[in-house]
């Protein structure tokens, strides 16, 4: 017998997700604020006379809208449905925008919208379980397990034993980081099978435990915005995998057009991962977090043009040979500037070296190296250097949702 106070918890997910999308646009603001920058890249080509008003007008809806689910009222459904739309809209604004928590809100937006919540928790547990299992498999890897994979290991301190980077060599240290995310991929498969649900879910609230005892401040010092969606998916995990599953408290609306939205999206959301490594998927939509085999681009400037950029750049310059070239740390910049991590596309990063590159004004001034996916057994890549802006440009035009300046 489902007790009164269960059935009345029920509906606390909704509530909190809305409380929490709120705490993590407030720790991304300057990302959410529409600024004009390089960091700045559009889905589509923006009118030359649109205004600057438009790149916030999103964030204003959602934060209103999500005051409103938080306070209570009887329009939290269509409240739903505006945080769905203006975050879709936010992404094609700037694609920058597009972080996995706010990915995953957009989804979830529309499964709030659309279901009570017992019906709500059938269609977000399969999803949730994907983000573990994909984000583990991702991280199986040449690249993880010997870079953030040690990274993780070397910020784990075990009384009477210290750290395990001090004591064993590298190849051991590979083979334990790997277990990291083997273990991540058992969960969401657990998550997916009934009888081993709860105890999944209780490993995952250790995990994230651990997360943000590793990547918090007084660790690796990730941004804030890892640190808070870790935390909101402690209260996911015990939300949707530790308490008893609900009867329905409330009816659902009638079914339109509308209520298939979320099944159209949850079924998207957990297939299109697969093409990730092919290029089809971004990595982030594809759960590929703290996973180093993204796509990348170098960017370098040469030392006669650095007056030219943007003064919040030039700090993140980086001149290590003394050739003249300096090395833009894209990431650096992205963190101080958005407080995100830079998008881990080439696709981004390279409409942002086209962006500079038309600041920098000398066409031979600018160069980029673009790193492609890792591969997953030797962690190789294939490179392509671009000389000039005339070469950015066009390889900028092979990609959909980026554009030429």
């Amino acid at each position: 017998m489902i007790s009164a106070e269960t059935r009345e918890s029920s509906g606390w997910l909704p509530r909190l997700w809305a409380l929490m999308l709120l705490v993590l646009i407030g720790g991304t603001f300057p990302l959410w604020r529409g600024e004009p920058s390089a960091l700045v890249v559009p889905m589509v080509r923006l009118p030359a006379s649109m205004p600057h008003v438009v790149l916030w007008l999103p964030t204003l809806a959602i934060v209103l809208s999500c005051l409103a689910i938080v306070i209570g009222t009887r329009f939290d459904r269509q409240g739903w449905w505006i945080v769905a739309v203006s975050l879709c809209l936010s992404f094609v604004l700037n694609q920058h925008r597009l972080q996995p928590w706010a990915y995953q809100s957009a989804i979830y937006a529309t499964v709030f919208a659309t279901r009570n919540p017992y019906a709500a928790r059938r269609l977000l547990i399969p999803i949730a379980a994907s983000i573990y299992l994909y984000s583990g498999l991702g991280k199986l890897d040449y690249q993880f397990a010997h870079t953030v994979g040690q990274d993780f290991l070397a910020a784990i301190w075990i009384p009477g034993l210290g750290s395990l980077t001090d004591r064993l060599d590298r190849s051991t240290l590979a083979a334990i980081a790997l277990l990291l995310p083997a273990c991540e991929a058992l969960f969401g498969i657990g998550l997916l099978i009934p009888q081993t649900r709860r105890v999944a879910g209780c490993f995952i609230i250790l995990m994230h435990i651990s997360l943000i005892a590793i990547l918090g401040p007084w660790n690796l010092g990730h941004s804030l915005g890892v640190l808070f969606w870790n935390m909101l998916l402690i209260l996911q995990a015990y939300f949707l995998f530790l308490r008893p599953i609900e009867q329905p408290t409330e009816p659902e609306p009638p079914r339109s057009v509308a209520f298939w939205v979320p099944n159209v999206l949850v079924v998207i959301a957990m297939i299109m991962p697969i093409g990730e490594r092919f290029g089809i998927w971004d990595h982030w939509p594809s759960w590929a977090l703290y996973a180093p085999h993204n796509s990348r681009v170098e960017v370098m400037v040469h030392q006669s043009a650095t007056e030219k950029l943007a003064a919040d750049l030039r700090p993140f310059l980086r001149d290590s040979d003394g050739d003249g070239w300096n090395r833009v740390d894209l990431g650096s910049w992205s963190l101080a500037k958005q407080r995100v991590p830079i998008y881990p596309q080439m696709r981004f990063q390279l409409a942002v070296a086209d962006q500079l590159a038309s600041q920098c004004e000398r066409e031979s001034a600018i160069r980029a190296v673009l790193r492609g996916v890792s591969d997953r057994r030797r962690g190789n890549r294939k490179e392509q250097i671009l000389f000039g802006h005339a070469e950015i440009k066009a390889a900028l035009r092979r990609f959909w949702l980026a554009h030429a300046t």
